[in-house]
């Protein structure tokens, strides 16, 4: 079982839960990162599948060399604003292009952000993956949830967000969290699809949720 929240194959209302002073996110360093996640080099289905044979294209956007620019996170010739108390960790698969430890509120555990990138026809589709993420989570009862979903604006064109929370059960995973959320981004671009997402407890991805929907939005090409 993986336990270190900064691997990630992965894999929202609009409005975001106000942080009371003692709920402030809290620094944290890599080494204090535990929440278990999803391994994408397991046999288990991944959040997204990805054709092997476009994983060579891939290899040129995969590095573990902290960015130049600290203030946004780049993803193929496109950038978002990267949120102030987020800190950059090297991605750990190919299909991830970059990943950052979102810090943790109280005493939960720090959640991560990852961003990836998909050419036209890779991925499946967004519904299709929404069905394949709700699958993940079930509610205190047991019950499927009901994911919340919201188009938001992103480089001038509409982009889908949705929201999961409840018992997180991974891809079948034999461990279970609780109160645990995800929160993903599509955006579509003619180079291709775009996915942002964080995923960690659900009190942690409350506090950064507008962090989260305010770098998505702040989504432009690169010049």
């Amino acid at each position: 079982m993986t336990r270190l929240y900064s691997i990630l194959p992965l894999l929202l209302a609009s409005t975001a839960c106000e942080q009371s002073p003692s709920n402030k996110p809290a620094p944290i360093s890599a080494a204090e990162v535990t929440t278990p996640i999803i391994d994408p080099n397991s046999s288990s289905t991944s959040l997204l599948d990805v054709d092997q044979k476009s994983m060579s294209d891939k290899i040129d956007g995969f590095t573990q060399t902290p960015p130049v620019d600290n203030s946004i996170i780049t993803i193929q010739e496109y950038a978002i604003d990267k949120p102030a108390t987020w800190f950059w960790v090297p991605p750990k698969s190919l299909i991830v292009s970059a990943n950052y430890v979102v810090p943790s509120v109280g005493k939960n555990e720090s959640a991560l952000f990852s961003a990836t990138f998909f050419n036209e026809g890779e991925g499946g589709h967004f519904t299709e993956n929404i069905e394949r993420w709700k699958s993940m989570f079930r509610n205190n009862e047991g019950a499927p949830i009901k994911p919340e979903i919201v188009v938001i604006e992103v480089n001038g064109h509409d982009a889908v967000v949705a929201e999961f929370h409840g018992e997180y059960m991974g891809a079948g995973a034999a461990w279970h969290l609780k109160d645990h959320a995800l929160l993903v981004a599509e955006v579509r671009e003619p180079t291709g699809n775009f996915y942002f997402k964080v995923i960690g407890p659900r009190e942690t991805l409350n506090a950064h949720k507008e962090a989260f929907l305010q770098a998505v939005k702040s989504m432009r090409k690169l010049n």
